[in-house]
This record gives structure tokens, C-alpha cells and sequence, in this order.
């Protein structure tokens, strides 16, 4: 009969320092579900993050303390515990890359007691109280990018497939009002539910493409996919898109996409595929080479890579560093509290590794760029910025 294993001792719980000690900050960014393969780039940068400002002093005189929180637990969950730390006064403000459904379970149970920085591209008309999202919006990321290609290329129909919560459904009901007026057609939404492991869902999504592009079908050929999907349900559906062969008839563009999912897929399923964001790791500025420097420090601290390269800092991480210095630079002569937090948001603008954004009125804007997929990399091909108002 085998030995029995040894149990593990209990680990004990962090200690919080006090907010005499330190500026505390819940970093809620997710470690499991599909937007779990953006945690480790998350956390690096976020650590890198603190390192900066507490090398410039710190949030008012005081060094960062991240309280890390999983954002891939169900929304109420995560609500839940941010909301204790709230309550028990261990922490001074939340901030961190997640999705849309965790933060409308998590702005109200912060309910403007501490700031909360939503570090994400998102839908838009989030107006919580110390509630500041500091991500990209659809008319940015979409919008822009799709009026360039449709210019560049001609491309003008799309089929969408996304994930069934509120990002995907948001963004492309705003988008295909916005670019009806540009010739740009979003047609046919596939919604899938977000997390779907079984390939049989996106085998059956794949050939439900196949159908809608076959021009026997006496409808119009669409040109390309819009895909609204979150980390690993893009990843499967890069793959389901591949082996169906289909990557040789119609393109593929995301907002949500970066280098992380394409080594998730691996580089035979990035044929045709385009992205935009704020970041992408070819952006070759001063700025952009320092922060992917400070990068590759933390994440081999924090993660470890056993021999292999660490990987690019793909969106999702630049969006957390970037959350993270603005609150940092809100808090530069005083500690920030909800009150400065909602003036601050109002009109600020600070400098990240791909530009200065500039808060107006709530809404952040960005310097956005389009980028070919080439392997597990992506090619910056231009600055999308002016389409974003273009008529």
C-alpha cells in the first residue's frame, strides 16, 4: 500500500500593512477561466508598476501594496471579496485588468468608498461613483480599425461571433450603428457562451461561418469575422477556424486580442488575422522599449520561465500598468480619494508606453494602432487614430 502523502501546511494569510504604511491597492486581475492566460503578463506589469512609483516617491510618500484579488472567480465572488477588503479598511483603492461582468458586480459593492481604476477596453457608460476606465472604447478599437481596412482594402462585410455577455453584445450593437453610416455592414451575431471548453460548440460556430460565406448561398459574401471573444474561447476558435480552412477565404479582426492568444493558437492560425489596441509589443518608442525591458524583469521574477523566453507584454498588461501610473499620478501630492479620483476623470491626461492618453468627461482617449498577426508576434501597420472620427 502506498505511502500517504504528506498535507500540505496552511499558508498563512497575507498581512496587510496599514495605511500608515502603505498605498494599498486591490489588483484584481484574473488567474483562472478564459481571460486566466492574461494573468501572469498582468501581475508582471502591475509590479512593475509599483516598482516605478515607489522609486519616484511613492503614492503620496507612501510605496504601493498590491492586494491581489482572482478576477476569474463568478463576478459576485470577486464582488464579494474585494467588497470585505473594502469594508475591513485594508485597502485604499482597487484597480486591474477583468472583464465587463466583474466590474458591474464589483462598482457597486466599492460604491465609491475607495477608487476603483478599470484598467480594460470596454462597451462604455460606466459613470459609477470613483469608478475611472481607463481602457479604449468601441468607437477607438472598431470603429477605426474596420473604417481603415474597408479604405485599404475594401473589406466591408463582417460576421460577428462573441462571447455572450455584455463587452461582445455592447460593442457590436455601438459599432454597427456608428459604422452603417460608413458602409461598413456587422451582419449575422453568432453569441457563444463565454468560457465554452467543448470543440464541438466552435466546430458548429465554424460551420455555421462556412454556410454564411458559401456564394451559392445567393446572399452577399462576407469579407471577414468580427471576433468579440475573450483569451482561451479565442484561442479555440482560431484553431476550429483554421482546421475548417476557412482562414483562406475570409479575414479575421479583434479588439480584444494580443500576443499571448497567438502563441495560445500557434502560428498556423494566424493567417489573416488583424488586431488593434493602444499597445502592441513592435511599437519601438523610447517609452515602448523601456516598458517591455521593466517587463521581462518582473515576469521572470514573478512567474519564472524555465528556460523559455519570456513572452511579449501583450494589451492586457500595458492596460494594467497604465491604470495603475495614472492612479499614481493623481496621488502624486496627496492620497487619492473618490472625490479627486472624479475630478481627475474629468480632465487629466499622463503618459503611457504607447502615447499620452487623455481622460475628457469620463472617456478615455487613445492613440490606437492596427496590427497584422505574423506567427506568434503581431506587425504594427499604422496609426488608426483619425478614423476613429472620420465621417
Amino acid at each position: 500500500m502506498p505511502e500517504a502523502a504528506p498535507r500540505p501546511e496552511p499558508v498563512p494569510p497575507e498581512r496587510v500593512p496599514s495605511s500608515r504604511d502603505a498605498y494599498r491597492v486591490a489588483l484584481v486581475v484574473p488567474r483562472q477561466g478564459p481571460a486566466g492566460m492574461f494573468g501572469p503578463s498582468c501581475r508582471a506589469a502591475a509590479h512593475l508598476a509599483a516598482e516605478e512609483v515607489d522609486t519616484a516617491g511613492g503614492v503620496a510618500g507612501r510605496p504601493v501594496h498590491l492586494v491581489e484579488v482572482d478576477a476569474g472567480a463568478a463576478p459576485a465572488e470577486v464582488a464579494r471579496t474585494v467588497g470585505a477588503l473594502v469594508d475591513r479598511g485594508e485597502v485604499d483603492a482597487v484597480a486591474g485588468w477583468h472583464l465587463s461582468s466583474v466590474r458591474q458586480a464589483l462598482a457597486p459593492a466599492v460604491a465609491g468608498r475607495v477608487p476603483y481604476v478599470y484598467a480594460t477596453a470596454y462597451e462604455g457608460g460606466e459613470v459609477g461613483d470613483g469608478v475611472v476606465c481607463t481602457g479604449e472604447l468601441p468607437g477607438e478599437q472598431v470603429v477605426s480599425a474596420l473604417r481603415f481596412l474597408r479604405r485599404e482594402f475594401g473589406w466591408r462585410r463582417w460576421l460577428v461571433v462573441g462571447d455572450d455577455y455584455v463587452w461582445p453584445r455592447a460593442t457590436a450593437h455601438q459599432a454597427a450603428r456608428v459604422l452603417r453610416t460608413a458602409g461598413v455592414d456587422l451582419t449575422a451575431p453568432l453569441w457563444v457562451p463565454l468560457g465554452s471548453t467543448d470543440e464541438r460548440v466552435w466546430e458548429r460556430v465554424v460551420a455555421e461561418l462556412d454556410r454564411q460565406a458559401d456564394p451559392r448561398g445567393g446572399s452577399a459574401v462576407p469579407d471577414g469575422v468580427l471576433m468579440l471573444l475573450v483569451g482561451s474561447d479565442g484561442v479555440r476558435f482560431n484553431r476550429a477556424f483554421h482546421r475548417a480552412g476557412l482562414d483562406a477565404r475570409l479575414v479575421r479582426f479583434s479588439p480584444f486580442m494580443d500576443e499571448t492568444m497567438l502563441l495560445g493558437g500557434g502560428p498556423e492560425t494566424s493567417r489573416g488575422l488583424f488586431a488593434s489596441a493602444g499597445w502592441f509589443a513592435g511599437l519601438t518608442s523610447a517609452a515602448a522599449l523601456e516598458f517591455s525591458a521593466g517587463f521581462a524583469r518582473h515576469y521572470e521574477r514573478l512567474v519564472g520561465v524555465g528556460g523559455l523566453a519570456v513572452p511579449s507584454p501583450g494589451t492586457m498588461a500595458e492596460s494594467t500598468y497604465l491604470g495603475l501610473r495614472w492612479l499614481a499620478d493623481v496621488g502624486r501630492r496627496a492620497v487619492p480619494g473618490p472625490r479627486e479620483v472624479d475630478a481627475a476623470r474629468s480632465a487629466w491626461s499622463w503618459d503611457t508606453p504607447h502615447g499620452t492618453v487623455r481622460l475628457d468627461g469620463g472617456r478615455a482617449h487613445h492613440r490606437v494602432h492596427l496590427a497584422a498577426a505574423t506567427g506568434a508576434e503581431f506587425e504594427v501597420l499604422g496609426d488608426v487614430t483619425a478614423d476613429s472620427t472620420a465621417g
